[in-house]
């Protein structure tokens, strides 16, 4: 799956809509309608949500009250190291890190977890400024439903009329796009808050089939119907299917009665003779003839045909052939909306799911962007739960191992027999002595553990040299394009190490999707943001994914983030970003630079505030 944003797909998100509280339970109402016309006019993952869809709910995500602290400078890893990890539960529920630009009371406060005023944004992206000015730079947003601590007091000035909000973690939120009321039904029905406490933020869906519709709202029997006809020509599939069972049933019984009625009825030889000699009557003369043949269905059309009704062409949905390929863009995916219908999707698409709920005998997700998709259509997947390891104390280099089937090895003082000691799992990670041995020209590298790993069977960690302007102990990011892992450092030394999935190579130019090499840092970080774009031949089906999980930007639309839809790592996967597992995606989010504050859904680097480098090369 595709999973590099194209240049041009990638705009700085456009400043939030001006968002106000209903004032009445009739606004409150309407707010699920208005959320999903919102979300469509969004360039990045975004969502508008009102009063939940009708029906029954099936799932209901917990929602948070209180912010816990900011997770420590280094987070805990898991596997038994304090390194480099995934923030724990106690320190990342609607939470990331603090980033406060220097070391103010309100962190050594968060250090507790925080019980005090909280602001909920109104907007989509509810910016967040360095200033009480409005202004293109920003330090992050607030994702609409959102809940970060604050000073309670606004501040007026010409730039917002409904005061200035100081958050505690840093920076500036205007009234107009954000309350200290939690019961306003923007804050209160907004998208649920991310689960940092499971391995992804949300859960995903996938999309299994050509033409599924995104809803705007939750359909009429009548819009279903209209929209997707093939829901119709199951129904009558099924109608024929059961009236041809059911008139096979009724011959077999109809054949069986006659048989027996007819062995009943089975006349003597003498009364059969007699009746061999019964005259025929004659025709009489004058008597009707039989009726003339009427004239097949096809004749009588033609017969009664007035003039020729052009039909409209099918969408191209309706017109797909085995075997053929599909040639459709966004763009022509997004031109089939209507009031109804915020656009088509093709198979393979992603969204990111907000809540399940029952209503017309149908099962529906709804989206983290405020649509409506049916879940017959789509199924949640499972995320790989692949990961790296911390990097053990004194060692250089770690292995892993990408063959689906191996074994770990032991081999004599004398380097001439090999052994097999046991099954080596695929991905298994685990420190290098940095000892190799070559028997019958096959080579094998010394784990820390004691065993071998065959070298074919695995790849390792080979860091570059660290960056010129490397400050003592500075965090870094070592990727390896040719040995596909990552490594985590501080200053020299290395703290955790996994595989990842760089861009696919080709020598054909427009299907070179190398990943770019040099030294950067990271720009900004969204806990999850939506990617998407077209093939780049003839016959690529356009791709777009809801919402993917721990997505820092390094450079242009390259990015480290996670991967769910696919679990293989350590071969070449993407369009140019670096995959990750999601654990692993979710680790670097944490540990490296800037530092998401509490509540927040992004967050941008400042000069104050850094970006950990990341060094990409071969």
């Amino acid at each position: 799956m595709n999973s590099r944003v194209p240049a041009g797909r990638e705009p700085a998100p456009p400043p939030p809509p001006e968002a106000k509280a209903p004032s009445t339970l009739v606004a409150s109402a309407l707010g699920f309608a208005v959320a999903a016309g919102l979300a469509s006019a969004v360039a990045w993952a975004s969502g508008c949500h009102g009063d939940a869809p009708p029906g029954a709910s099936v799932d209901k995500p917990t929602r948070t009250t209180q912010l816990p602290a900011p997770p420590p400078t280094t987070p805990p890893a898991p596997k038994g190291s304090a390194r480099v990890a995934t923030a724990t539960p106690a320190d990342t529920r609607d939470a990331g890190a603090d980033a406060a630009e220097d070391a103010s009371p309100a962190v050594a406060e968060a250090e507790k977890p925080y019980t005090g005023p909280l602001l909920g944004a109104l907007a989509v992206q509810t910016p967040v400024y360095p200033t009480m000015e409005s202004s293109k730079k920003r330090l992050g947003y607030i994702r609409l439903g959102g809940k970060v601590p604050v000073d309670p007091n606004p501040t007026k000035n010409a730039s917002c009329q409904q005061g200035w909000y100081r958050l505690l973690d840093g920076g500036y939120v205007c009234g107009k796009y954000s309350t200290t009321d939690l019961s306003n039904p923007q804050v209160r029905m907004g998208i649920t808050s991310p689960n940092l406490e499971e391995v992804l933020p949300y859960r995903y869906a996938y999309n299994t089939a050509h033409g599924t519709p995104l809803y705007r709202s939750v359909p009429s029997k009548e819009d279903m119907i209209k929209y997707e006809p093939y829901l119709e020509m199951a129904k009558k599939a099924r109608r024929k299917k059961k009236a041809e069972e059911e008139a096979e049933s009724a011959a077999k019984d109809e054949a069986a009665k006659d048989q027996t009625a007819s062995a009943a009825a089975t006349p003597s030889a003498s009364t059969s003779a007699a009746a061999d000699t019964t005259a025929v009557p004659a025709v009489q003369e004058g008597a009707p003839s039989a009726p003339a043949p009427m004239p097949s269905a096809e004749v009588a059309a033609m017969l009664d045909a007035g003039p020729a009704i052009e039909e409209p062409a099918k969408p191209w949905w309706q017109q797909l052939e085995p075997g053929k390929p599909v040639n459709v863009t966004l763009k022509e995916l997004e031109s089939e909306a209507d009031g109804t219908v915020a656009k088509r999707m093709v198979k393979g698409f992603f969204v990111a799911v907000d809540k399940t709920f029952s209503w017309n005998s149908r099962t529906w997700y709804k989206t983290t962007a405020g649509l409506v998709a049916p879940s017959d259509r789509m199924y949640i997947v499972k995320p790989p739960a692949s990961q790296g390891i911390d990097v053990p104390e004194g060692v250089k280099q770690v292995g892993f191992i990408l063959a689906t089937k191996s074994s770990k090895f032991e081999i004599d003082d004398e380097q001439k027999n090999v052994k097999v000691k046991g099954p080596a799992p695929r991905f298994t990670a685990v420190g290098l002595t940095g000892v190799t041995a070559t028997v019958k020209s096959v080579v094998y590298r010394q784990t820390t553990e004691g065993w071998w790993m065959k070298g074919v069977d695995a790849t390792y960690t080979e860091p570059g040299s660290p960056p010129a302007d490397l400050a003592p102990g500075e965090k870094w990011l070592d990727v390896n394009i040719t040995r596909k892992t990552i490594v985590a450092f501080e200053g020299d030394k290395p703290v955790y190490a996994a595989l990842v999935s760089p861009g696919r190579k080709s020598t054909n130019k427009a299907k070179d999707h190398s990943t770019i090499k040099g030294t950067f840092r990271i720009r900004e970080k969204h806990i999850a943001v939506t990617m998407d774009g077209d093939g780049t031949v003839a016959g690529d089906l356009p791709y777009s994914i809801e919402d993917v999980p721990y997505v820092a930007y390094f450079e242009g639309s390259y990015a480290l983030h996670g991967a769910f839809w696919h679990s293989n790592f350590g071969r070449e996967m993407s369009h140019g970003c670096v995959n990750l597992s999601p654990l692993d995606a979710k680790k670097i989010f944490f540990w490296s630079e800037p530092r998401l504050p509490r509540g927040w859904h992004a967050v941008w680097s400042t000069p104050d505030n850094r970006g950990t480098l990341v060094v990409v090369h071969e």
